[in-house]
This record gives structure tokens, sequence and C-alpha cells, in this order.
């Protein structure tokens, strides 16, 4: 395991040890969906940061195959910035967008 990679988990578990139990089931339920429902600055995006670090690391699923949409671009800017912080370069293989330039570029794929 290189340096990185060990710099990586080790702050990978650092965060997920500041979780309280409910945000850890959020995060390590990698099958299905997990609906997050809470107030501004409770740590959904850090959440979302992590399940998809936790996915990555359990699984061999390719980053490129996840899709994390955010309502605004501050929201994208964000998660992309935590995303760097668990996963590294990685980071910008996940298909991370808005909910509206997801849309438009599904659009812009299927204009016929």
């Amino acid at each position: 395991m290189s340096y990185n990679k060990e710099r990586l988990d080790d702050k990978f578990k650092e965060e997920y040890k500041k979780l309280n139990p409910q945000q850890q089931l959020a995060v390590s339920t990698i099958e299905g969906p997990v609906m997050v429902n809470a107030g501004p600055g409770t740590g959904k995006t850090q959440i979302l940061a992590l399940r998809i670090a936790s996915i990555l690391q359990q699984t061999d699923i390719n980053p490129n195959n996840i899709l994390c949409l955010t309502y605004t671009d501050a929201g994208a800017v964000a998660m992309r910035k935590r995303l760097l912080q668990f996963i590294g370069p990685d980071a910008y293989k996940v298909n991370l967008y808005t909910f509206h330039a997801f849309c438009n570029e599904v659009i812009q794929e299927n204009l016929s």
C-alpha cells in the first residue's frame, strides 16, 4: 500500500470515528439507498463523501460508475473537496453534478 493510500485511509478512519451511530450506519451501508434527512450544517456532505469512499474501499466499483447529485454549484464544489480528502485523485472520476447540469448533459447526449 502506498503512503498516499495509507494517508487517505487514515483520514477516512479519523473522520468516521467522529460520526454518531446513525451517521456511521449511513456511511457503512453500501447496498441500496440511504436517506439522510437533516438540517443545514449537520454533516450531510461529509456523510455522503464518506459513504462514497466506503463504497470504493469495500467493493471493486469503479469511481466513474458513481453518480452524485447536488442542488447547487457550491454543493458540488464542497463535495469534490471532501472526496479529494478521502479518495484522492479518484474524486475527479466520480460523476458529480448539480441536478440541472446532469439533466442538461442527458439532454445534450440524446438530442434526437
